[in-house]
């Protein structure tokens, strides 16, 4: 049984297009993505525009889709000039319901998890700092593969030959501030770079008893100091902040490690 993990940045929104957005929507906390964003998503593909692909080129198929609010936009004030409500969420839901109980919906192109518990059910609290969101997002990375790593552990002592041929692939659509944080906590880097629309980042699952074998054992534990060459004394208070909070997010799993193999791809979205 295999674990891949695919990060993947939303498309192109309409308040990256349209300044005015913001100042005469009735919800400027709930951009649309633009024509040109849901052709992106549709050819990346994201959230729905995920399901809508697969849905095309495979159509007897249908994959689970969950809402979790630990992987929302970094709910900070230079984002937003207030604190984004929670009815977003219950707004979405509601939506998903609708479609999901037309007697039509042999079209809707994913199986909606509504028994699915969320690492996080409702936003983070507003205004939310940089040590915060980060956590956060990392917690979001342990909490929704963890029950798929738990598979893999059980799937190794079964004899059951379906379980042990499965391959698992997670898709997390998040925005680019969790994007980097979840990347780089696979791979214990400060490696960080702009993350474009409908980016795609790839890590594997490799279980210990695997990584053991592997020369080194695996991918090393890098902090952010190994890879910053800058002298502390040159360093603002901010970018020490930053550090200590990366360098806080403990993503080694006893179990095994994640292995980034790509990293912020956005070769597939070329010419869109």
């Amino acid at each position: 049984m295999s674990l891949t993990l695919y990060i993947v940045r939303h498309g192109e929104r309409m308040d990256h297009v349209e300044p005015s957005f913001v100042y005469t929507s009735p919800t400027p906390f709930d951009p649309p993505l633009t024509p040109r964003g849901k052709r992106q998503a549709k050819q990346t593909e994201t959230g729905i525009g995920i399901a809508e692909g697969i849905s095309a080129s495979e159509p007897n198929s249908k994959i689970k889709f969950r809402i979790d609010s630990s992987l929302a936009e970094w709910h900070t004030s230079a984002y937003f000039p207030q604190a984004v409500p929670n009815s977003i969420i219950s707004k979405r839901f509601e939506e998903i319901h609708e479609k999901s109980g037309k007697e039509d919906n042999s079209n809707y192109p994913f199986e909606v998890d509504f028994s699915y518990t969320p690492v996080l059910n409702e936003l983070p609290k507003y205004p939310e700092g940089i040590h915060e969101v980060l956590k956060r997002c990392q917690s979001a990375l342990a909490g929704i593969s963890s029950p798929f790593i738990q598979q893999i552990k059980q799937s190794r002592s079964s004899e059951d030959s379906e379980k042990l041929d499965t391959d698992v692939v997670l898709i997390m659509v998040t925005h680019g501030w969790c994007f980097n944080v979840i990347q780089e906590a696979c791979s214990k880097s400060a490696g960080w770079k702009e993350a474009g629309f409908c980016a795609v980042s790839r890590a594997k699952w490799i279980p210990k008893e695997d990584s053991e074998g592997v020369e080194g054992g695996g991918i090393p534990d890098i902090t952010v100091s190994d890879v910053n060459d800058t002298d502390d004394s040159e360093k603002t208070e901010i970018e020490r902040k930053n550090e200590e909070a990366i360098n806080s997010l403990n993503a080694v799993n006893p179990d095994g490690k994640w292995i980034i193999d790509v990293s912020a791809n956005t070769d597939h979205i070329k010419g869109i």
